[in-house]
């Protein structure tokens, strides 16, 4: 089997974290993480914080309707908020609603920190989140790996991007314990399963009154299938396709792929699934998480 090293691909690489290919990073690491931390966000903004293919998309529609009472999709994409993404913050400085980033704790907004701004974290199973990122960063033709070379010669490696999805949601659970009027966790599988009950959890997280009448809309609409249809249609915007043209790439990724529970079965084989168990096991053993993925 071969093994790649994600440092000798040139990939950006901050205090020790591996970050993605994107123009942001490539440019100026530091800076572009500086002033993600130095952003002030608006008093009602709501920072959605997720290890990549962990649900971000879906999330992201639903806290929109929440937040603004009303089950309509986003007219500005997910992309057009992600901090990491924007050469330019400007426009939300301020900001009073969603936004989204990849990075790990140790680099969200101080003022939103310190002024206890409400984070909402998602964690998926790994195994699954290996399969989606990887068949996405094959859609827009970043790797040509096997799924077995990306698996042990890139996820799980200490440079793989944000930290890796160990250390990245192993901050956040800690972070989510100590901070718990602040930091909601969502589990993907939870949501998918029991959506009506998580969306009350989340509708009262976010303080939001009187929202029972909007839960069975809201999860219509943000069903995997309906947000597919939706998203050629709704969002007015050409943020991915910048992002991807300003790291040369010209297919936009897959974002909607399947979306469902237990792909990787289809795609480890019994030896893989079982060193990734031992990897997991390793990495979480002081981690309070009850959490059964599948």
């Amino acid at each position: 089997m071969a093994v790649f090293n994600i440092l000798k691909m040139d990939y950006p690489v901050y205090e020790g974290v591996g970050l993605p290919k994107m123009a942001t990073f490539l440019e100026n690491p530091g800076k572009t993480i500086q002033n993600i931390q130095d952003l002030k966000l608006g008093p009602d903004a709501v920072i959605l914080a997720t290890f990549p293919r962990s649900g971000t998309h879906w999330v992201y529609e639903i806290v929109h309707m929440l937040h603004n009472k009303e089950a309509n999709y986003a007219t500005k994409s997910r992309e057009a908020v992600f901090l990491e993404g924007l050469s330019d913050l400007g426009p939300l400085q301020s900001y009073n609603q969603v936004v989204s980033t990849h990075l790990p704790f140790q680099w969200i907004p101080k003022q939103h920190l310190e002024t206890g701004g409400k984070i909402i974290h998602v964690i998926r199973n790994p195994k699954d989140v290996a399969v989606s990122l990887y068949k996405f960063l094959v859609s827009c033709n970043s790797i040509d790996e096997t799924f077995e070379e990306f698996l042990f010669g890139y996820f799980l490696k200490e440079e793989v991007m944000y930290g890796g999805w160990f250390d990245y949601n192993k901050a956040f659970i800690r972070e989510s314990e100590a901070r718990k009027d602040q930091i909601i966790m969502l589990q993907y599988e939870k949501l998918q399963r029991n959506t009506k009950e998580e969306l009350k959890r989340l509708a009262k997280f976010l303080n939001v009154k009187d929202a029972e009448p909007l839960l069975e809309d809201i999860a219509e609409k943000c069903s995997f299938d309906s947000l597919k249809s939706a998203e050629k249609t709704s969002q007015n915007d050409d943020t991915m396709s910048d992002i991807m043209k300003s790291i040369h790439r010209k297919n936009n990724p897959t974002v909607y792929r399947k979306g469902k529970i237990g792909d990787w079965k289809n795609h480890f084989t019994v030896a893989m699934s079982e060193t990734f168990d031992k990897a997991y096991a390793d990495n979480m053993r002081n981690v309070a998480l009850d959490i059964d993925f599948v």
